[in-house]
């Protein structure tokens, strides 16, 4: 999957720069991103990745350690079976390496940074972002992966428009949604779906519950689903019956914003520039206090990464990222509209990924 050798020399080019020491990965999305390992791990955060000057190990237990083997195969990776505990084994071996600084994920629980100080003569250094900063620029092999699951993912919302009927409840469409993407080539879901009816819509990250469809909802379906370890991720809202003139201004508004905000994207802008232009569309029709949200985000192995699309991020976005364009406005009591999309941040700016019709559909 992709260059690991490239990948493995970035982490250590990182090192370089933070002169020398070891790195120590340990969340599940980087362990898999550094190794390239295919059908290895799983969400269990039972193996660690330590890399120094000359080395990569691959410290694991005896779950993983046979299908990591065979996965390492003509790889830069050693794979070591833990005999101890993971940490013990990995601390002696980056003090044998010679490293007197050992770089460890800031993801790391307290208590276990904390344990492995008193495993180690030299210094752990917690540090943030270094791994998820290589991730966020994808290279060819992961978009091929991301377009597959956002294939699946439009699928999927073109089927659940035939099954939509009023009287099921929100639980019953996202089931539905889960079950056609499990079954149309997706290895999972890339999270649990949002599926949020009338005044629910109004809420962001509204969990899908027993509260029945009815004629006049809004109903807003924020779902993906996953291919080769990568998600994707879009949002639609539609409306069950005629739409209000209330609800289609609304509407209408964030159509508007989704399309400024795509507009917008071009690869070293800092990402709060793009969010403006989505925001200003939404402040001047008199609903700035409804968007509380920033308006995207990176996807990849999570899909939440690296870079934010947000108000207050002065980062750039890079060439080669995968983000989200999702303005929303929410009326509390009323409901709430979201349309979202996944883009490829390229030299002439975005291309989007996501193929689903974002005209008002009426149900």
């Amino acid at each position: 999957m992709g260059d690991i050798d490239c990948r493995v020399a970035a982490a250590r080019g990182l090192l370089s720069g933070a002169g020398g020491g070891a790195l120590v990965a340990l969340n599940v999305a980087n362990v898999r991103y550094l190794s390239g390992f295919e059908d290895v791990w799983d969400a269990e955060p039972f193996s660690l990745l330590l890399v120094t000057e000359h080395e990569a190990i691959v410290f694991t237990d005896s779950r993983y350690s046979e299908s990591a083997e065979r996965a390492s195969s003509d790889s830069p990776w050693e794979v070591v079976c833990a005999t101890d505990d993971l940490w013990s084994d990995a601390l002696a071996r980056a003090a044998q390496s010679g490293a007197t600084c050992v770089v460890v994920e800031s993801s790391a629980p307290y208590a276990v940074v904390e344990q492995a100080r008193g495993k180690f003569a030299g210094e752990i250094v917690p540090t943030g972002g270094w791994v998820e900063g290589l991730r966020a620029v994808k290279d060819e092999a992961e978009i091929d992966r991301i377009v597959a699951a956002q294939a699946i993912t439009d699928e999927a919302f073109d089927h659940v428009l035939g099954f939509i009927a009023v009287g099921m409840t929100e639980v019953d469409v996202a089931l539905e949604l889960e079950f056609f993407m499990r079954s149309h080539g997706s290895d999972g879901i890339a999270f649990p779906p949002i599926v949020a009816s009338g005044p629910n819509s109004a809420l962001p990250h509204a969990h899908a519950g027993k509260r029945v469809v009815a004629y006049g909802d809004y109903l807003k379906m924020d779902f993906g689903a996953r291919v080769g370890g990568y998600c994707s991720d879009m949002t639609r809202t539609v409306v069950i019956g005629k739409a209000s003139a209330r609800q289609r201004e609304i509407y209408e508004t964030v159509l508007a914003a989704n399309l400024a905000g795509i507009a917008a994207v071009r690869p070293g802008l800092p990402s709060r520039d793009i969010d403006a232009a989505a925001r200003a569309v939404i402040e001047a029709a008199g609903f700035g206090e409804c968007f509380g949200h920033g308006l995207g985000h990176g996807v990849g192995l999570e899909v939440h990464e690296l870079p934010s699309v947000g108000a207050r991020s002065e980062e750039p976005v890079p060439l080669g990222s995968v983000v989200t364009i999702e303005p929303g406005v929410y009326v509390p009591g009323f409901g709430g509209v979201r349309i979202e999309d996944l883009v490829v941040v390229e030299e002439a700016g975005a291309r989007v990924l996501t193929r689903s019709t974002k005209e008002l559909i009426e149900l």
